[in-house]
């Protein structure tokens, strides 16, 4: 694959000549831009809490949450898969 194959599909980028190949490809670029930021940021904010002695790495590392954040969490988590996948499900099967 070179940018010269690279092909425009319903605003979007087309990769590959199968449309599932370029929802996979969505897909996975968009959790890996997720993933990105929100592993920059909490190593920002866990180096920040070290350095000030507010929180030390170990403490970090001990915390296990109670039932009302998990379950936080949990949905947070369930809405990050419901929007990845959307991402995937937004390219358009047929061309234009």
């Amino acid at each position: 694959m070179s940018a010269d194959d690279k092909t425009v599909r319903g605003g979007r980028p087309s990769f590959f000549s199968n449309p599932e190949s370029d929802r996979l490809l969505a897909i996975i670029v968009r959790l890996l831009t997720e993933h990105s930021v929100l592993a920059e940021r909490v190593k920002t904010l866990e180096a920040l809490l070290d350095q000030s002695g507010i929180i030390t790495s170990d403490q970090i590392e001990a915390f296990e949450p109670n039932q009302d954040v998990d379950e936080a969490w949990m949905l947070a988590r369930m809405q990050l898969i419901k929007d990845v996948l959307e991402s995937g499900a937004n390219i358009p099967l047929d061309e234009p």
